[in-house]
């Protein structure tokens, strides 16, 4: 019989693993998960999931009333923030704003995501305990199997994408030259779409994309670097976010359908721009050869930054902090001007003690761009306050402050540096 209290690491017991043994034994209790300062707790009920929550802002049940387009944030203000889900939920009802029903739907979609999150993580921490239990009444429909299933394929497919990384430097596969890094590091940097990055045609079958994926990962993975220089290293873990990025979307029927929909608008748009645009006349040594390929067209760099931004976006929502990590620097490299993605790139420097030098020039760049910005120099506050510079933390708060006096991580911060 399972004890009241069990605890352990992600790594040695996968989600996935724990809440089939829990279902198996028909427990009780409150599962509780922490990951770099996520905290997932799920509850279950002889056996059966219930009800799972999270500390991160973005699964709160307001931002998913919102991002339905079900109530604005005007409309959602006249809430505390600090109001529970489930008491927001009973006022909502209670005025009629929204139906029950309505409310399930958005819960049980809140709900499978945050269980999503929790169920990508391979390392972290966590107990069960079978005293605890949810107050709540719940009656959500998740789909735990799907979401189980889904969480299996991916962490078989990480662990033989890790094996094969790891294979002996005598592989024919690892025989690889500079020449050959570079070359693929400049194919990745002017490919247009996700199939370019695979290096696929876009009618390419699963196991196409499957073979294409693996063959990439036996030859640039970056754990196979890890001697490498830094810079070549950081150059290889952005483009391999991208890889894994475009491999993930494509291998997904309906993600790829979305996507080939916003590939063929884009084009459609190039196409458009390109027909109104007022062609120079060459002179004759301009004039191509009449033999000469047509050049495709180049996808501006402010295009593929933002691209990547939103991709970076959709990834750390997700809990994939290293992919997101990835293509917040390849949006702020190809547009460094840009201080949203310096500051994101930054926030995720900051989040790992090894990088967290390299964090403040990044949202120092940020604030120069855009001196008026709370929020960055917020993240810069956060920053100083975990590198133990407690003055150079309250003095960014309290600039914070001054540039929005309604910002509430601002004031919420500045109140904590002031209580040190």
């Amino acid at each position: 019989m399972m004890p009241h209290r069990m605890n352990g690491q992600l790594s040695d017991r996968p989600l996935a693993e724990l809440i089939r043994e829990i279902s198996a034994k028909s427990q009780s209790g409150r599962l509780s998960l922490e990951r770099e300062r996520i905290r997932v707790a799920a509850y279950f009920f002889k056996g059966h999931f219930v009800y799972a929550a999270c500390n991160v802002r973005t699964l709160r049940l307001r931002e998913y009333l919102q991002k339905a387009a079900l109530l604005s944030a005007e409309q959602l203000a006249r809430f505390d923030e600090r109001v529970s889900d489930f008491d927001l939920a009973r006022k909502l009802c209670a005025e009629n704003s929204l139906t029950p029903e309505i409310v399930k739907q958005v819960q049980s979609k809140q709900v499978s995501d945050v269980l999503r999150l929790a169920l990508l993580w391979t390392d972290g921490v966590w107990e069960f305990d079978q005293r605890a239990q949810l107050d709540e009444i719940v009656d959500l429909k998740v789909d735990l199997d799907s979401l189980l299933s889904e969480a299996e394929t991916r962490t078989h497919e990480r662990r033989t994408s890790a094996k094969v990384a790891d294979e002996p430097q005598t592989s024919a596969y690892t025989d690889v030259s500079q020449d050959d890094v570079n070359a693929f590091l400049e194919r990745l940097r002017v490919a247009d779409s996700h199939y370019e990055v695979l290096g696929v045609e876009s009618t390419a079958a699963a196991a196409e994309l499957k073979s294409a994926y693996y063959d990439l990962a036996r030859r640039y993975h970056p754990d196979r670097f890890r001697r490498t220089e830094p810079e070549l290293l950081t150059r290889l873990e952005s483009a391999f976010a991208r890889i894994t990025q475009a491999y993930d979307t494509l291998r997904e029927d309906d993600l790829r359908a979305n996507y080939n929909a916003k590939l063929q608008a884009r084009r459609k748009a190039q196409k458009i721009a390109d027909a109104t645009a007022k062609p120079a006349t060459p002179t004759p040594d301009q004039t191509a050869p009449p033999d000469a390929k047509p050049t495709a067209p180049v996808i501006p760099a402010a295009a593929r930054a933002a691209d990547d931004f939103k991709e970076g976006l959709a990834a750390l929502e997700q809990g994939q902090r290293k992919l997101a990590t990835g293509l917040f620097a390849s949006a702020a490299r190809l547009a460094p001007k840009e201080a949203r993605y310096r500051a994101y790139y930054g926030q995720m420097l900051a989040s790992q003690e090894n990088t967290r030098r390299a964090a403040e020039a990044e949202l120092q760049a940020a604030i120069k761009l855009d001196p008026g910005n709370a929020d960055y120099r917020v993240m810069l506050a956060q920053l100083f306050r975990d590198l133990g510079f407690a003055i150079r933390a309250k003095g960014e708060a309290e600039r914070a402050v001054a540039a929005d006096p309604n910002n509430g991580k601002a004031r919420d911060l500045l109140r904590e540096l002031k209580g040190v």
